[in-house]
């Protein structure tokens, strides 16, 4: 007897935590109900916490799409490997030019791109002028490539990242928070609803009732508060969009530099092309 009545005891005091938050949910759920019929009072959140909710949302799916765009903006464009190609080529110029990349490394559109040009410039013969103006673009866009493989890091390392985690951390607080204060204003007004119906023996019980889901809101709201307005001030946002911008100030200002240094050799090409143009078809 003494066995069943501390087994009985135990598994007692065991399912008490867990029939209270079902009896919560139900509560919750079916003040939600009620509300969704129209026939229930409402309490209202204070304006300080839906203005700053409303800044918090803006703030938060503008992280989210910010994340989606660079992902795919920084994304790989193709896999291939140009190492035996571009070394080939080189040899064949006479010139000595960086590896473009590891057999088999995921790279990006200027790397296809570079490929795409030296591949043509073999069978095209490098002593033809489309030929040569092929590798030395091929070449010069490899590079490109090498930079643009370098920002995309940059950009996955000091722009996603920290906003990823944010994501996951703060924001995930925060969205806890919201959803614990609307749980906790659906629990007082069905605690208020109680009230009201309550016999004279029950009222004095249900009003205490009432007081605890009071406390517990106002709580709710000032801890929904202050996460959310951790995420509205935070100095994260910022320095990430500095970050996006350094990244692209060093790609394009040295990709330009390639380019400009690439241009007056394709127009040298173009005007050696021109000559040989017109000396095989005269007018």
């Amino acid at each position: 007897m003494d066995k069943f009545a501390k087994f009985t005891q135990n598994v007692s005091t065991s399912w008490t935590p867990f029939a209270n938050k079902v009896g919560s949910s139900f509560t919750q759920y079916k003040q939600m109900a009620t509300e969704s019929l129209g026939s229930a009072q409402v309490t209202e959140l204070p304006r300080d916490y839906i203005e700053l909710e409303a800044r918090y949302e803006a703030v938060r799916r503008t992280v989210q799409s910010l994340v989606r765009q660079s992902t795919q903006y920084s994304a790989s464009q193709a896999s291939f490997d140009v190492q035996a190609q571009l070394a080939t080529l080189t040899t064949r110029m006479g010139k000595q030019t960086r590896d473009a990349s590891s057999p088999q490394e995921v790279l990006t559109e200027q790397h296809e791109m570079g490929r795409t040009a030296l591949t043509a410039a073999e069978p095209i013969g490098l002593e033809a002028p489309l030929g040569a103006a092929l590798f030395k673009f091929g070449s010069i866009e490899t590079k490109v490539g090498d930079l643009r493989r370098t920002h995309n890091t940059h950009i996955q390392r000091s722009f996603i990242s920290p906003l990823q985690d944010m994501l996951d951390t703060s924001m995930g607080l925060a969205q806890n928070a919201r959803k614990h204060v609307q749980a906790m204003r659906l629990t007082l007004d069905a605690r208020k609803a109680a009230l009201q119906g309550a016999n004279a023996g029950q009222v004095d019980g249900v009003r205490r009732e009432v007081e605890h889901a009071e406390d517990a809101f106002v709580e709710a709201v000032s801890e929904g508060m202050r996460v959310m307005r951790a995420v509205v001030e935070s100095p994260v946002l910022v320095a990430c969009v500095g970050e996006i911008v350094k990244a692209q100030k060093v790609f394009y200002k040295e990709a330009a530099e390639l380019l400009a240094e690439l241009e007056p050799e394709i127009e040298e090409i173009k005007v050696t092309q021109d000559a040989l143009y017109r000396h095989d078809n005269p007018m």
